[in-house]
Parts: structure tokens; C-alpha cells; sequence
């Protein structure tokens, strides 16, 4: 009893504490929005105003007073003289002088209470809006955050608004069981309902809930029942059903004691950040885990408890994160290897010193090789990024599809000079047009057409002899006399080298494949990419899991890509919504076969993934279904609709 109260004590402390925060961080940055510029712009000018005004008409506007003001005014007068003679009268003891009797002047007077007053009534008026800012700060369901931490102003570029959504209150009444106890294997709507619960609580990931009892189910109701103090039955009964829908409710963290392939994930995390050993990767979370979890949560200024709720983990995977081995501003012999191998790959000019400083150039080009190799992009120059710089299978740099800026925007100027781009086609942005341009290129001048722009098809392309694409005047012109059967005997010979009506064919054979190469070729990649994702119906849901045969939804997603050609580095869902690789699409019913669908869960602070496979279907990861399936209830539905982010063009 000692030991639950004072959890609960704690609890309410750091909730009070997490709230306080953010309201004071909240407050400040209204102020400084708000309050000052007001008083900047409207205040100070309108006090400029008045002074001049007294100053003026001051005589005046004494006279024109009432006799009662009149008398205050002379009463304070009186005061203010007979204190200003008090202190002059002391100053002349001190000074040794006779003093002087003092007075006041009316307009001085008049000033002084106009400034009291002045400062009296901002006075309340800040009183009164910053203790209403204060008490929406608190109450605002965003800040009822479930694990405390250093309330810091984190924009997200072009999503919709970061509030969260309240967890539903549902009526004693509206959740009666009527005795019924349900086990794996049942189907009702009653499931729905818990399973949206477990994913307010954290006990699931966000999805759309299911009425099928299945394994992901079980699994979250039994570590509630572990985390609420209930006999871990794995049943939900109307004790488990009443509490689940209690305030009392604990939401989701990952601690001490918890087993599974979800604890392995983010142990394996932590290994590469260099947090754990490599031998702790047990997939039960220990004392050795609990410590480096602690560890990281302080390097990362998270509230450091050892648990892994949401903020930790998407810090985990976040490509700002603090590691443990070499990161940014470490110095050490043993970077100078993997320096020299970025240069040899071209992610660092040829030029650069390797000193073994893990400068911003260093770091940069390591998130660039991390991204282009199908790693997390954090900077961090981890046990799987040293391996993967070491193996024969490392990527060189290349400019490839899905990367924008000004090398791509001048490569697209090059490609257009020689006829391989036109001028709507050069945006700064690789898309599938610049890949399938690029490949033209490389195949016309005996290059490896692979579509990515790396050293020897850069050179090449800004070379004197490098091949133009063919003649789009000569595609028209040999389209016109294939239009007729006579008159284009005689003209025919003109575009080609042998005369006779068999030469017609020839000259446009060539032509045709550029403006049906880019159509056909996207497609090709949306279908392969389909082809992958529906190959692995059926394979089980499990958080953090990646691939091949497991998979937890941005997983999924991530592993598709990859295995489709696009090296995509790893993105949770959240991560997903600010991304700028690809296109994005904002509007509902706008998306197209092979888009990435992006939603949000029951709040901000948790999300979902999907792959969109036109008609209103979706293949993903869905933790309610407890594996890989197709949904059909997309366009349909109202679960989804309210819940769509955004989703990302792959392929233009």
C-alpha cells in the first residue's frame, strides 16, 4: 500500500510538474507574441501622447476639473510635498544647509497619478490573462502527456494542428458486460471498443480497431493486467472492463521484467546507438536495459525514469538523436577509417581532411550514406553504419530519385541541354521522369543504367562528348507519312539512310519510347511495389519489427520500399509526416495506387502507415488485425477519413 501510494504521489508530481511547464513555456511565448508587440505598437505611443498632452494643456486641465478631484489632487499634494521636504529637509541636515520648503507643480502631480493609475489597471489586466493562459495551458488535453519531459517548441512543418484528442469518458452504464467474459478467438464489437482503448493507453498501436480477438489483443490486455495489479488472465471481464475505462487506468510503458520481440527492437536500438552491449540483446528488458535506457533518456534531455513510453521511443528513431558512440564533436583516431571511406564512396569531397573530428561535414555525410543504404538517418556512426561502410555492398554517392536541391537542378539543366529533359522538367527534384531520363543517357552512352547520378555518369554527362537523346522534330516528322499509305513513299527516304516503303517503321520506333517510357515505367514500379507488400499478407504484426516475415506498420512500409528499388531509410509514423522526399498529397480522395498513406492515432503523438492500392483499399501492418492485411474501408469509412494526415507520391 506504502509503495502504490507513493508511485501515485510521483505520478502526480511529475504530471504537475510536466504541466507547469508547459503552461509557463506556453505563457512566455504568448507574451512575447502578443503583450509586447502590443505594448510596443499601441502603449508606449499612446504614453508618448499623454505627456506631450500634459505638458501642453496640463494648466488647463486642472482648471476644468471638479472641486472634489481638485481636492484630492490637493490633498496628495500635500502629501508628496510634505514628504519631498522631508527627505530634502534631511539632506540639508546631512549637507549642513537651512532647508528648503517643497513644492509640487500641478502638471508633475497630475502625471504621477496618471502613471499609477496606468500601471494599476495593466497591472490587473496581466494579472487576469496570463492566469487564463495559465489554466487553458493546464486543462488543454495536449498537455496531459503520460510520460514528463523537458517541454521544449517542436514545429511540424505543413500538418495539420498537434492537438490532441481527449480520451472518450464512457458511461458506467454504456459498458456493462452483462457477464459475459471474452477470450481469443471472439469476435464482437465489444473487441472494437477495447481494442481503441488499448490504443488511447498505449497497450496497442494506433490502427482501426478490429472486433476480432486475436494474439495482438491478448497480448496488450495481458501486459495491462500486469501493469494495473490484475491476475494476468489474458480474459476480459467486467473487473478488467471497468478499470480499462476508469481514470485510474495506467497507460503503456515498457519496463522492467517485459519479454518479447518488442523489448528486442529496441534493444537492438539502443546496441547502435551504443547505449547497450552487444550481448544484452536478449529481448528481456533487465537491469542492463533499464540502465541504458536511463542513459539515453539523459543524453537526449527526456524525463530519465528508464521507461519506454512515446517520447522515447520516437526519439529512438528520430534523425536528431544523441548517441553514445561517435557523434557530432567527438574526436578519434579510429574515425579517420570510416572518413577515408566516405571519401572513397564520394560522400565526402576528395579534398577533405580526414582528421578522425566528427565535424558537420562528417555527420552530414553520414546521414547521407545512411539514407541512401536503407539505414536510420541519425548522424550516428553506430556498430550498423561502421559495417555497412566496411561492406562491398555500400552505395556510393549518387543523386537519386527522390532527392532534391541544386546539384539535381543542375544535372536536370545538363539532361535538357542535350534533349533528355524539357523545361517543365527541371524542378530541382528527382522524381521518376529525371530516373527514367538519366537512364536514357546512361544506356546512349555505355554506361550502367542503373538511373542514380553518381561519379562516372556526372562526369560523362558535363563531358564535350556526351551523346544528345534523339530528336523529338524527327518523331513528328516521321509520324505524318505513316498517317497515309501514298504520299509517303517519296518523302520517306528523306528521314532515313535506305530508300523503299520498309524504312518507314524504323524511324519511329525510336521516338515512341520516350514519351510512353515514363508512364509505363511508373506504373511498372508502383506494380512491383504492390507485388512485395501483398506477398507478405498474413505475416505477423509485431512492434518494431522491420521485415522480412514480421513487420509493425512503418516497418512494413520501410521494408517495401527498399526491397522495391527505393533506398528509403528508416521512418516511424510520426517521422512520416514531416517528410520532404517525396510528394505530398494533402487531399482527402487525391491519392493514387501505390501513395503512402500517412494518419494520425487517437492523438498527435502516435500514427499509422499504410500503402494505398486504389478503390478505397489499403495494405499495411495493423496491429487490430494482428498482421498484414488489405483494407477495404478506406474511401468507406469514417475512421480513416478522420484520421488522414497526408499521404507521399513515390513516383510522379
Amino acid at each position: 500500500m506504502k509503495e502504490k501510494f507513493l508511485n501515485a504521489m510521483k505520478t502526480v508530481w511529475s504530471k504537475i510538474v510536466s504541466w507547469t511547464k508547459t503552461a509557463w513555456n506556453k505563457t512566455v511565448s504568448w507574451t512575447k507574441e502578443k503583450v509586447v508587440p502590443w505594448l510596443k505598437d499601441k502603449v508606449v505611443p499612446a504614453l508618448k501622447k499623454a505627456w506631450t498632452f500634459l505638458k501642453q494643456k496640463g494648466k488647463e486641465l486642472l482648471q476644468a476639473i471638479p472641486p472634489t478631484v481638485s481636492r484630492i489632487i490637493r490633498t496628495v499634494e500635500g502629501w508628496l510635498s510634505k514628504a519631498l521636504g522631508h527627505i530634502s529637509g534631511k539632506m540639508g541636515e546631512k549637507d549642513g544647509a537651512e532647508p528648503k520648503k517643497q513644492r509640487v507643480s500641478r502638471p508633475l502631480l497630475f502625471l504621477v497619478l496618471f502613471a499609477m493609475c496606468a500601471v494599476v489597471i495593466a497591472g490587473l489586466i496581466l494579472t487576469i490573462v496570463f492566469s487564463a493562459r495559465f489554466f487553458a495551458c493546464v486543462c488543454h488535453p495536449l498537455n496531459r502527456g503520460n510520460e514528463p519531459i523537458e517541454m521544449t517548441e517542436t514545429a511540424v512543418p505543413e500538418t495539420p494542428s498537434a492537438i490532441a484528442e481527449p480520451t472518450p469518458t464512457i458511461n458506467p452504464d454504456d459498458t456493462y458486460l452483462g457477464g459475459e467474459v471474452y477470450k481469443k478467438g471472439d469476435d464482437d464489437e465489444t473487441i472494437a471498443v477495447v481494442q481503441q482503448r488499448l490504443m488511447d493507453l498505449g497497450y496497442m498501436d494506433s490502427d482501426e480497431p478490429t472486433e476480432h480477438f486475436g494474439n495482438i489483443t491478448l497480448d496488450a490486455l495481458k501486459q495491462f493486467q500486469r501493469r494495473n495489479g490484475l491476475e494476468e488472465t489474458g480474459e476480459l471481464d467486467e473487473t478488467v472492463y471497468a478499470l480499462m475505462f476508469s481514470d485510474s487506468a495506467k497507460e503503456f510503458f515498457m519496463q522492467m521484467g517485459d519479454e518479447g520481440d518488442a523489448v528486442e527492437e529496441i534493444q537492438e536500438r539502443l546496441y547502435e546507438l551504443g547505449y547497450l552491449d552487444k550481448d544484452s540483446r536478449t529481448g528481456t528488458f533487465g537491469e542492463k536495459t533499464e540502465a541504458a535506457v536511463i542513459a539515453f533518456q539523459t543524453a537526449n534531455a527526456l524525463h530519465a525514469d528508464g521507461l519506454v513510453g512515446v517520447q522515447t521511443k520516437e526519439q529512438l528513431f528520430s534523425d536528431e538523436v544523441i548517441g553514445n558512440v561517435f557523434k557530432s564533436g567527438d574526436k578519434d583516431d579510429s574515425i579517420i577509417e570510416y572518413q577515408n571511406r566516405l571519401i572513397e564512396l564520394g560522400y565526402l569531397g576528395s579534398s577533405y581532411d580526414a582528421t578522425g573530428n566528427m565535424d558537420s561535414k562528417t555527420v552530414s555525410a553520414i546521414k547521407s550514406f545512411q539514407e541512401a543504404n536503407g539505414l536510420v538517418k541519425d548522424g550516428v556512426l553506430g556498430p550498423s553504419t561502421m559495417n555497412q561502410l566496411t561492406s562491398k555492398d555500400a552505395l556510393k554517392y549518387a543523386l537519386r530519385l527522390g532527392m532534391s536541391g541544386s546539384k539535381v537542378k543542375d544535372m536536370q539543366k545538363r539532361l535538357k541541354e542535350l534533349g533528355y529533359l524539357s523545361s517543365s522538367q527541371v524542378s530541382g527534384y528527382f522524381g521518376d521522369e529525371t530516373e527514367e531520363a538519366v537512364k536514357l543517357f546512361q544506356k546512349r552512352n555505355g554506361l550502367s543504367q542503373d538511373g542514380a547520378v553518381g561519379s562516372k555518369t556526372l562526369e560523362k554527362l558535363n563531358s564535350s562528348g556526351a551523346k544528345r537523346a534523339p530528336s523529338t522534330a524527327t518523331a513528328k516528322a516521321t509520324k505524318k507519312p505513316t498517317a497515309t499509305s501514298k504520299p509517303g513513299s517519296k518523302t520517306t527516304p528523306k528521314a532515313t539512310s535506305k530508300p523503299g516503303g520498309k524504312t518507314t517503321p524504323k524511324p519511329t520506333a525510336k521516338p515512341t519510347a520516350k514519351p510512353t517510357a515514363t508512364p509505363n515505367t511508373s506504373a511498372a514500379k508502383v506494380e512491383k511495389l504492390i507485388q512485395i507488400a501483398e506477398s507478405k499478407l498474413g505475416c505477423p504484426y509485431v512492434r518494431g519489427a522491420k521485415g522480412p516475415n514480421r513487420f509493425d506498420c512503418s516497418g512494413f512500409v520501410y521494408w517495401c520500399l527498399n526491397k522495391a528499388g527505393v533506398k528509403q531509410g528508416y521512418m516511424t509514423s510520426i517521422t512520416w509526416r514531416t517528410c520532404s522526399k517525396y510528394k505530398r498529397i494533402t487531399g482527402w480522395g487525391e491519392f493514387k495506387r501505390g501513395d503512402i498513406m500517412v494518419f494520425k492515432g487517437s492523438s498527435m503523438s502516435v500514427g499509422h502507415v499504410g500503402i494505398y492500392l486504389g478503390n478505397g483499399k489499403m495494405i499495411d501492418a495493423s496491429s487490430g488485425a494482428g498482421q498484414v492485411r488489405i483494407t477495404k474501408s478506406v474511401l468507406s469509412g469514417s475512421y480513416w477519413k478522420q484520421h488522414f494526415l497526408m499521404a507521399y507520391r513515390i513516383w510522379n
